[in-house]
């Protein structure tokens, strides 16, 4: 395998520990948040700290991994040319971006 080939597999992986992380993180949010556990003030806090523990972790992995990918992969991050790698890497940017708009709603409900 080449040099490239190896990145991209190193990339895969990275995708699918961030893929259990939400899944894990999912899960958590429907058993501390939308169940009746959510009623019980001792197991929610701990629950929702948890999760934003989690979803943290998860963004930080996805963000710096992204970032060795692109760095590593030497692409050209120019608009005038898209292949799916470019793609792929814009994608994971806006995905973290949704996770920290779902890490701020549960920090909202932390308060409530």
């Amino acid at each position: 395998m080449n040099s490239s080939s190896i990145i991209i597999v190193e990339y895969a992986k990275t995708t699918k520990n961030v893929c259990l992380c939400i899944t894990i993180s999912a899960l958590l949010i429907m058993l501390f948040i939308l169940s009746p556990l959510n009623s019980f003030m001792i197991s929610s806090i701990f629950g929702k700290i948890i999760i934003l523990t989690l979803l943290g972790y998860t963004v930080y992995y996805n963000i710096t991994k992204t970032n060795h990918f692109a760095d590593n992969y030497d692409i050209n991050m120019s608009f005038n040319e898209w292949n799916p790698i470019k793609i792929n890497i814009v994608c994971s940017y806006i995905f973290s971006g949704f996770l920290i708009v779902l890490m701020l709603t549960v920090f909202q409900q932390l308060f409530r």
